[in-house]
């Protein structure tokens, strides 16, 4: 829930001055995604990660930073007023790989996941429900050869860009059985094989640091993983209501990283 308070000047000294833009701007495929976290009562801090079908990742694409532009405009009559989120850049050159991008991309629903050089997060533009859709153009001329992109929601909506701190996924998750070693070296993803006999998850070992959010993703099988709220090995599983978790498959459970400096506590953020 959204709590009012007072916002000061920001004490960064040129806080509205330009930025750095990480060149490297993420894509996601909205019919890709297996599971969206959700925002918390603010309605912009997305709450744990992006999960993927099988075989799909997010990708990166080169994006000149002094070239993007981020940014959305408000429209509509009194009380219809919603958000249109917009994000433009350029990639130089005529490479093979950026034109089969063009070809691919084209028509298909986006997300798009931008950031700057003073913050770990990244702004996500763009919803399953209401996702960037790309115009592309080029020139190859005397003044420059590059690819211009303009990404723009076609859907209003009542919701600005989410903030998230969450897993950039980038290869496959982890298959593990039912002893998860939960390590930076093995990732933030983790798919929990299918059983014929169901047993329960027990996080063996854990070394990730606190704040971090880490995904368990379910194979099924006829009886498939459980996890319940308790002491692992390694870490105390804290549940919403006490509900034990059932690895059927592509549900999916993520967990914030909390750690008193004496035991480390995986506490649920949202699960499908």
């Amino acid at each position: 829930m959204y709590v009012k308070h007072s916002i000061s000047r920001p004490q960064t000294l040129g806080s509205g001055a330009p930025v750095g833009k990480d060149p490297n701007v993420i894509i996601a495929y909205a019919d890709d995604i297996l599971t969206t976290p959700p925002r918390d009562g603010s309605g912009v801090k997305m709450l744990g990660d992006f999960v993927f079908k099988s075989g799909a990742t997010m990708h990166k694409l080169y994006m000149t930073p002094s070239k993007q532009d981020a940014k959305f405009e408000s429209e509509g009559e009194e009380d219809e007023v919603g958000f249109k989120q917009m994000f433009s850049a350029s990639h130089p050159g005529n490479s093979l790989e950026i034109n089969e991008f063009v070809m691919h991309a084209l028509g298909r629903d986006l997300l798009i996941f931008f950031g700057d050089c003073t913050s770990a997060h990244k702004v996500v533009f763009g919803t399953p429900c209401a996702p960037m859709k790309l115009k592309p153009s080029f020139q190859m001329n005397n003044d420059a050869t590059k690819h211009t992109f303009e990404f723009e929601q076609y859907t209003r909506t009542a919701m600005v860009m989410g903030h998230y701190f969450g897993t950039l996924v980038f290869s496959a998750p982890t298959e593990t059985d039912v002893s998860v070693d939960v390590t930076v070296a093995n990732g933030y993803q983790y798919n929990i094989e299918d059983l014929a006999v169901t047993a329960s998850i027990d996080i063996t070992t854990i070394d990730l640091s606190h704040g971090d959010y880490v995904t368990f993703i379910g194979k099924g099988g006829a009886g498939p993983a459980t996890l319940a709220t308790g002491a692992a090995t390694a870490a105390t599983v804290i549940l919403k209501d006490g509900t034990t978790w059932t690895a059927l498959e592509d549900a999916t459970i993520t967990f914030r990283v909390f750690d008193d400096g004496t035991t480390i506590f995986l506490i649920e953020e949202n699960r499908t």
